[in-house]
């Protein structure tokens, strides 16, 4: 696996997908999916599938005060994520190579083994557009609800149709309410509804270039939000 590398504002990135570099940094810095006024210079963020750390040097740049905890299932880019933070000499970022879920164990995680293109990995084989061929492998799995015990004032979620299994273990776990905003990459949106009913008031924004991709934004207004 060859790592190139390329600067965005201040950082310096490795990366191994050309093509799929180039789309991510148009996405998170150009037009800014993940943009939203956060009201605090600092911010507590979770970002759920980190992949090479684009969205978290975003988040740095725009909030050079929060206090991130990345979470990277993959093992084999994982460490390419560790160089990004590390070498950027970033602080108060905690990263996790765990895979979030229902429970707590080893699960098979499937990984493309063409194009490199490690942001689509997940727990369904051949991607969440059954596209692409993959080798399935093991990784340790988490509940995303032990991590949580205070306010979050943002939770970025890109885990590649396990949204709803992570937002239903949390709902279980009464943890909702301590994430004031979530923008979701949604592969379908059927989660909605867990949503609402820990009140979320929603708004969605389609991608020009998946039409069965939405990007899910959530605005906690509960009166019981922590």
């Amino acid at each position: 696996m060859e790592i190139k590398y390329s600067k965005i504002h201040k950082y310096n990135i490795g990366y191994t997908n050309k093509q799929e570099f180039d789309i991510l940094k148009d996405e998170i810095f150009n037009q800014e999916i993940y943009k939203l006024d956060l009201q605090t210079s600092t911010p507590v963020i979770f970002d759920l599938g980190s992949h090479i750390g684009l969205s978290i040097l975003y988040f740095k740049f725009n909030y050079s005060n929060a206090k991130i905890v990345g979470f990277e299932p993959n093992p084999n880019i994982f460490p390419l994520l560790e160089e990004n933070i590390y070498c950027n000499n970033l602080q108060d970022i905690e990263l996790h190579n765990i895979a979030l879920g229902d429970n707590d164990g080893i699960r098979d995680f499937h990984i493309d083994n063409k194009f490199d293109a490690f942001s689509t990995s997940g727990f369904k084989p051949n991607a969440w557009n059954g596209k692409q061929s993959t080798t399935s492998i093991s990784v340790k799995t988490e509940k995303l609800s032990k991590y949580i015990s205070s306010h979050i004032d943002l939770m970025k979620m890109d885990i590649e149709g396990a949204e709803k299994e992570v937002l239903t273990e949390l709902e279980q776990a009464d943890k909702l309410k301590y994430v004031k905003n979530i923008v979701i990459e949604c592969h379908n949106t059927d989660i909605q509804d867990i949503l609402k009913r820990n009140g979320f008031e929603l708004s969605e924004k389609k991608d020009p270039k998946e039409k069965n991709l939405v990007y899910v934004l959530g605005k906690n207004i509960s009166q019981e939000s922590v």
